[in-house]
């Protein structure tokens, strides 16, 4: 272990540190994600703070916005993606330098799931002394396996690609929600082309806070593929859990991006990509841990039904399927593929399929069944709500939303009230 080297990189890591220099003016943006206000409310509390997340969705950001609020001397920030860096070693020299030089309080550790026995040197240090440690992963096996250990002294955020409010207040338009749906939607109709024009350009490269007001359309797809998707399944994945077949890994995933919102079956994807299907469930579930893609199950209270119907794969953004499919921006226009996509940013741990294949496209269940179903164009007949007015009868349900193109309203349909609202307006008020 370089000692020397260590040190520079501390301190190039805290330019907060050098009194000579104006905090204010640190190249820190101005924006900041939701959950902010959340983890700002919590930087007091004692227990670890574990942030986790696709990168490139601003959880450096983050932690660097945290810091410039507190005392100058009182944070250390050190990232771990450097490969030569990824020991117990590095960490607890980081960390005892701290304490030794400046006493301060808070640990900023960024990727830190790299460090083998990470939630070990931190437990040691948190059951001894009073300091706070934020860290930062993005790989959720490896947080998940610090929580166990860990029990009762961290706190797990996530942190998911921007929401289109957030790509709103980075275009410069902060929108202030008040009153009811039906209110909101009015006060919007002024400005409403605006609103749809945004949510396409949200949908083509909206995930990443970096790219949010980048036109380049081959710009936008080089930096998804390149700086967020070789990084994670070319290099990430493979180290943290082992990948043999990379090549499988990345069909797998083109075929999430292709086939986003749409039934799979996992032993048609070891057939097709020559693969075991031992090997497929892994792939999915490394995918999934690494914020890639999203899996949906099908509603039932019976966990045998769940287990053995079909399941729904969605990419976690479509700009990111976007990029690595090559689309351009125009194919928004085609109204089945555009819809496809949008039901992807409505996707649920559940959706629901009947024996007669009537389909409700997502479950929200929080204590109460809330069936959401994508219709993204604008002619809708009762036929094509025949399966959300089939689960609510069946569940009882006397309420569903019904995701629109560009169709408002309001009714009462077989004694469910439905709310037919436009995908874009529905992101602002649910997000």
């Amino acid at each position: 272990m370089d000692k020397d080297y260590i040190i520079r990189l501390i301190r190039t890591f805290n330019p907060q540190w050098d009194e000579t220099k104006d905090r204010k003016k640190a190249d820190i943006p101005d924006f900041k994600r939701d959950i902010y206000t959340k983890l700002e409310k919590n930087i007091g509390k004692k227990q670890i703070i574990a942030l986790t997340g696709m990168r490139r969705v601003g959880k450096t950001t983050l932690m660097k916005q945290l810091i410039s609020e507190l005392p100058q001397k009182s944070c250390i920030y050190f990232s771990f993606d450097e490969k030569d860096l990824q020991n117990k070693e590095v960490l607890i020299f980081v960390i005892d330098y701290f304490l030794n030089n400046f006493k301060g309080k808070y640990l900023f550790f960024d990727e830190i799931h790299y460090i083998p026995d990470w939630q070990g040197v931190l437990k040691r240090y948190y059951d001894t002394g009073s300091m706070k440690f934020i860290i930062s992963g993005s790989a959720s096996l490896q947080i998940r396996k610090g929580h166990e250990s860990l029990a009762g002294r961290l706190m797990t955020y996530y942190l998911p690609p921007l929401n289109f409010r957030e790509f709103l207040a980075l275009r410069g338009n902060t929108v202030v929600l008040k009153g009811t749906l039906k209110e909101n939607y009015e006060s919007m109709l002024p400005r409403k082309e605006y609103f749809e024009n945004m949510f396409n350009e949200y949908i083509y490269k909206g995930a990443f806070p970096e790219i949010a007001g980048e036109d380049d359309e081959e710009y936008i797809r080089d930096y998804i593929k390149e700086m967020v998707l070789r990084k994670i399944i070319l290099e990430d994945i493979p180290e943290i859990f082992d990948i043999k077949k990379k090549d499988a890994l990345y069909d797998l995933f083109r075929f999430a991006c292709k086939e986003s919102s749409n039934l799979f079956e996992i032993t048609n994807l070891s057939g097709m990509l020559n693969v075991d299907t031992a090997t497929i469930s892994n792939y999915l579930l490394y995918l999934k841990l690494s914020f890639l893609i999203k899996i949906s199950e099908t509603y039932s209270k019976s966990i045998a039904t769940k287990i053995r119907k079909s399941k729904k794969i969605y990419v976690i953004h479509p700009s990111i399927a976007f990029a690595v499919l090559n689309y351009s921006k125009d194919l928004l226009d085609v109204e089945q593929l555009a819809g496809q996509y949008v039901e992807t940013l409505f996707a649920e741990n559940f959706f629901w399929r009947s024996k007669e294949k009537h389909e409700v496209d997502a479950i929200i269940d929080n204590g109460k069944l809330l069936p959401v179903e994508v219709k993204y164009r604008n002619q809708i007949c009762k036929k094509d709500l025949k399966g959300l007015l089939k689960f609510s009868d069946k569940f009882a349900c006397k309420r569903g939303i019904v995701i629109t193109r560009d169709l408002f309203k309001i009714e009462v349909v077989d004694n469910v009230e439905l709310q037919f609202v436009p995908a874009w307006l529905s992101c602002l008020i649910h997000e």
